[in-house]
């Protein structure tokens, strides 16, 4: 409810990497798969937009609202967990469930449609399952962060190996899950472009500013995973009691991953630290529990203000976005329809905006351009407000909308 609410407040608009798995799921829909260019395929996600295709133009609104169902669970589970390792206190609850949703750019992520919520929530709840003597509830939970972010693969396969010992009847479950896991990432890309490793190799080309392009890579990627938890929630986690002592381990292992595999070439993007900075969040709160609570407070309000600061940014930023993909849809229709502008020649929009302008002329990735060349379509727009047009102006004019400008080598 909490999710579909914030519909209300914050503009549900996908960012770059889910156009791409909504543009995906509809493409296994209708019986076909082209992964040849875009984001890393991601198994869940795509398979959640699959199933959401047959609401045709809600599947987007309706993906961002799953999305951020995943943060809102993120946050109650580190609420119960947090006050439940810190012995019963709820102002370490609330300590822990605000240094879940304000831990780095969550809630920017979340608000745009990416899957960290629902990593950081499945962690929990498989932990929570365990502890509550549900192995294969735990099982399920863990393969589920498996198909969102391969650097839960070495998590996974630990468990793995502990029910191997522990349970033998769940045996054929876990070769089971072993081939699986693997062939959910790697045979729809061998399938779609071609080369099952080509998520891998795309995720070796990090954006600018990213980690992997400092001097030292793993070290750039430690300091940008150690600004992501609230600061008072380090003071924390430096007492956090025997019982929380797991999930920090747990937590900053999975942030050592990220630095090792930033140092390997990986981009070590913040975000992909995001579940394991939360992790450690939730033992910093259970480390603060015997904290006056006054104190707790003040220091978290004081580490919290410029995160809230930039909430209304971020309902600015997703209401553009919102508009954007609207407006996109009011200038295809203009411009003559998608078969008419199709039939021009190749289509070519600005950067980071393939996957959107796929979506909606229904087509393959790999047939939006980026360097307009003759015949074609340009759809010319602003990435962000005070961004410069692109691509460059290369076709005679044909529409123009609020936030787009079509240009063709064909006559209008």
């Amino acid at each position: 409810m909490a999710a579909a609410v914030s519909a209300l407040v914050i503009a549900p608009a996908p960012s770059y990497d889910p156009w791409a798995w909504l543009l995906w799921g509809r493409e296994i829909a209708h019986g076909t798969l082209s992964t040849a260019e875009g984001p890393a395929f991601k198994p869940l996600p795509v398979a959640a937009t699959a199933l959401l295709a047959p609401l045709g133009g809600a599947a987007p609104v309706v993906w961002v609202i799953l999305a951020r169902a995943g943060t809102v669970l993120a946050v109650v589970l580190g609420f119960r967990l947090g006050r439940r390792l810190a012995g019963g206190s709820v102002a370490a609850g609330v300590a822990a469930a605000s240094g879940v949703a304000l831990c780095g750019a969550l809630l920017r992520y979340t608000a745009a449609g990416a899957e960290p919520g629902w990593v950081i929530a499945l962690a929990l709840a498989g932990g929570e399952a365990w502890r509550t003597g549900r192995p294969r509830a735990a099982l399920a939970c863990g393969i589920g962060c498996a198909l969102l972010r391969v650097e839960a693969w070495p998590f996974l396969l630990a468990f793995a190996v502990l029910l191997w010992r522990r349970r033998p009847q769940d045996r054929p479950l876990l070769v089971a899950c072993a081939v699986a896991v693997p062939a959910l990432w790697f045979v729809p890309e061998l399938i779609g472009s071609g080369d099952p490793l080509r998520s891998g190799s795309r995720a070796r080309v990090p954006n600018p500013g990213q980690p992997a392009l400092a001097d030292v890579p793993a070290w750039a990627a430690l300091r940008a995973a150690a600004a992501l938890p609230l600061w008072p929630l380090w003071i924390g986690a430096l007492a956090a009691p025997r019982a929380a002592r797991p999930l920090l381990y747990a937590g900053l292992a999975w942030i050592a991953l990220v630095a090792v595999m930033a140092q390997a070439g990986f981009s070590g993007e913040p975000r992909y630290s995001l579940p394991g900075a939360a992790l450690v969040a939730i033992a910093g709160a259970a480390g603060l529990g015997r904290t006056p609570r006054a104190l707790v407070a003040v220091l978290l309000v004081v580490a919290a203000v410029p995160k809230l600061a930039d909430l209304p940014d971020l309902r600015r930023d997703q209401a553009y976005q919102r508009a954007l993909a609207a407006d996109l849809r009011t200038a295809i229709r203009a411009a003559g329809g998608r078969a008419a502008l199709l039939a021009c020649g190749r289509p070519y929009v600005g950067e980071l905006r393939g996957p959107l302008l796929a979506y909606h002329l229904d087509v393959e990735k790999r047939r939006v351009g980026f360097a307009p060349r003759a015949p074609g379509v340009e759809f010319r727009s602003r990435l962000a407000p005070g961004r410069p047009v692109e691509p460059p102006a290369a076709f005679s004019p044909r529409v123009r909308t609020v936030r787009w400008e079509v240009r063709s080598t064909c006559a209008s």
